[in-house]
């Protein structure tokens, strides 16, 4: 189901994706099967999200970002792309890697050149501004480590 409102520029959209109402999804982004992309939700160019995903309202994901399986993005969580951006001059895009399994709360920012690795989860509203270890928790602003999440929880 993609909505009628919705915006799509790209060809790689998986079997059973859902796309809610406004949202944008650029030219090259590559979004997997099975996932849920929420109402006014922009997902950037060349962007790659695998399978089973759920992407929450208004959720930017910029170009530069891949976001691995059956990983949760919160509402209007953001992510960045460029370490020193301007209104001038060419963008120097950083990438950024959600992997697996991963859970980023509503509200929440990724900053550019992050890796959250396997299974973790970053607290509603965090500010996420260095790497992130497998099956962490991090919280705050900016994110610190809480506690490391027990596996069985996946």
């Amino acid at each position: 189901m993609i909505h009628k409102t919705s915006i799509i520029e790209s060809e790689f959209i998986g079997e059973g994706t859902n796309i809610w109402a406004f949202s944008h999804i650029s030219k090259g982004a590559r979004i997997g099967k099975n996932c849920t992309i929420g109402e006014g939700v922009h997902i950037g160019p060349n962007v790659v999200i695998g399978d089973n995903c759920k992407i929450q309202n208004h959720a930017l994901i910029y170009e530069g970002v891949t976001i691995g399986s059956n990983v949760f993005i919160g509402p209007n969580v953001v992510t960045t792309n460029d370490l020193h951006p301007r209104a001038y001059g060419s963008w120097d895009i950083v990438k950024t890697t959600i992997e697996n399994y991963s859970s980023i709360g509503a509200n929440s920012t990724v900053l550019c050149g992050i890796n959250i690795k396997k299974g973790s989860m970053i607290g509603a509203g965090s500010v996420v501004a260095k790497d992130v270890p497998t099956y962490s928790l991090f919280l705050g602003n900016p994110a610190i480590f809480i506690r490391k999440i027990d596996k069985r929880w996946l």
